[in-house]
């Protein structure tokens, strides 16, 4: 895995790059759409959902014809053909969604709000909060790309609340967790939100940038993301 976008200092800072790739993998891996159907299986409906503006104005609709799929107003129908988890913003506002792989939330929760509010739980992250706006008009106008990254001792693609992590061992009991985001327009009002979700053993891709980073994150970061103890842990072994 290339690791490049883990950078010193680290900052919770929008850190968007026009992308001039595919905004969603063409060809999904099988394991990921298993573990898709395991997720819905599990937590149902908290996981997909579409707004009355968003049906009325076709969106998911609009979505499948841009995938290339077959032409559906199931936001779950779609989801269960990709790699990623899909969601649908309107007006800068979060008008469908399902995300199979949350990071700690539940997604229908979020539906109807804005980027700002949707970003309101991220530690330190003023940044981020004060370009919401920015951030919404520039997914109307262009594709871009950006990655979101932690440690963690789970290995499962999803992170829904209702899992307990498992227990801090040592450097095998943990994962490198990222998350890349893409986004492309889809309608003058509207834009898509693909996120893929990658787990690896942190052993594998571990270097000292990674720890370097870590080491500068401040600790509303750290609390946010969990990793005071493993912040401990990194410095007190020798990888």
């Amino acid at each position: 895995m290339n690791i490049e976008f883990i950078k010193t200092p680290y900052t919770t800072s929008p850190g968007m790059k026009k992308n001039k790739g595919e905004v969603f993998t063409r060809t999904p891996r099988e394991y990921y759409l298993s573990e898709k159907k395991k997720e819905l299986h599990t937590w149902g409906e908290s996981l997909h959902g579409t707004t009355k503006e968003a049906k009325e104005k076709d969106l998911v609709k609009k979505l499948s014809d841009f995938c290339g799929l077959k032409q559906t107003s199931n936001i779950k129908e779609v989801a269960l053909q990709l790699e990623e988890d899909i969601a649908i913003m309107y007006n800068g506002k979060l008008s469908s969604i399902c995300f199979c792989f949350p990071s700690n939330w539940v997604p229908t929760k979020k539906l109807g709000q804005g980027l700002k509010s949707l970003h309101q739980p991220v530690g330190d992250g003023e940044q981020l909060l004060k370009a919401s706006s920015k951030i919404s008009n520039v997914m109307q106008k262009q594709k871009i790309i950006r990655w979101i990254w932690t440690i963690t001792t789970s290995s499962s693609l999803s992170n829904y609340p209702e899992y307990k992590k498992p227990d801090l061992r040592g450097l095998e009991s943990l994962y490198l967790r990222v998350e890349t985001q893409t986004t492309a327009p889809l309608t003058k009002e509207s834009s898509l939100f693909f996120v893929r979700v990658d787990v690896v053993p942190l052993k594998e891709v571990w270097s000292q940038d990674i720890l370097d980073s870590v080491n500068s994150m401040t600790e509303e970061v750290l609390v946010y993301k969990n990793l005071l103890k493993i912040k401990e842990l990194l410095n007190s072994i020798a990888v």
